[in-house]
């Protein structure tokens, strides 16, 4: 697909959009590198009128209207130029063909520097614990996989489980970080040894990303989201 310049119509510019969408409905719009529609599951409308096109994207978490003035085709992925109304400043969203299209060796990359990352800011945010075994080591037996981050959180002998997950995963990979940590908090009391009281497990999940998650809690703890057994933290950049 050849570039679509600026000067194209905004007719041209919605017709490239909707071709686009319709070939590879695993769409992703992407924003400063980070994912922030996936179009499995977002809605959207394009309009054409007055010579300007405009693209509206929303879903649980986010809306999104932007006035679209070109688009580039680079390596099968969509560079959309657009405006935010009443802004001047140009900026570049990413429309890619499937959510996830990073190589093994990029995945592995992201999720340890995320693992760094989410050491610093626990640091920070629970400086009265230690924290401790901070892994994404893979343990099929155990159904963990790589793309979740694992620890704990100790003081003295009391402690909490940890399950976070970055911005860079699926949505139903995020999605699905609650199961998982009920697991690895079963998985940390069981082998505990009797030397640590297990209160409960810290999720962590991307801002944005926190709607599924948020609602399990609540059937969960029908008293409180973030009740005593449980904890979410919806994470802005980690």
């Amino acid at each position: 697909m050849p570039p679509v310049k600026s000067e194209t119509s905004a007719a041209e510019l919605a017709l490239t959009l909707e071709a686009f969408l319709a070939e590879h409905p695993r769409a992703a719009v992407l924003e400063d590198g980070r994912v922030i529609f996936e179009m499995q599951t977002a809605h959207y409308s394009l309009s054409a009128e007055h010579d300007r096109c405009v693209l509206h994207v929303w879903s649980e978490d986010r809306n999104m209207v932007r006035t679209v003035t070109g688009l580039d085709v680079r390596k099968n992925v969509l560079r959309i130029e657009t405006r935010r109304f009443g802004q001047a400043r140009p900026q570049t969203l990413q429309l890619v063909p499937d959510r996830d299209i990073r190589t093994p060796t990029t995945r592995e990359a992201n999720r340890k520097k995320y693992l760094r990352t989410l050491e610093r800011v626990l640091t920070r945010a629970f400086a009265d614990f230690k924290i401790d075994s901070l892994s994404n080591a893979m343990e099929l037996e155990h159904s963990f996989g790589p793309a979740y981050a694992r620890g704990t959180l100790v003081r003295g002998a009391k402690a909490w489980a940890l399950i976070a997950v970055n911005a860079e995963e699926t949505q139903a990979t995020i999605d699905g970080a609650l199961t998982l940590g009920i697991l690895w908090l079963a998985y940390c009391r069981e082998h505990s040894g009797g030397r640590r009281v297990f209160e409960g497990l810290k999720v962590i999940v991307p801002a944005g990303g926190a709607a599924v998650t948020r609602g399990r809690m609540g059937w969960l703890n029908q008293r409180s989201p973030s009740g005593s057994c449980m904890s979410w933290t919806s994470a802005a950049r980690l």
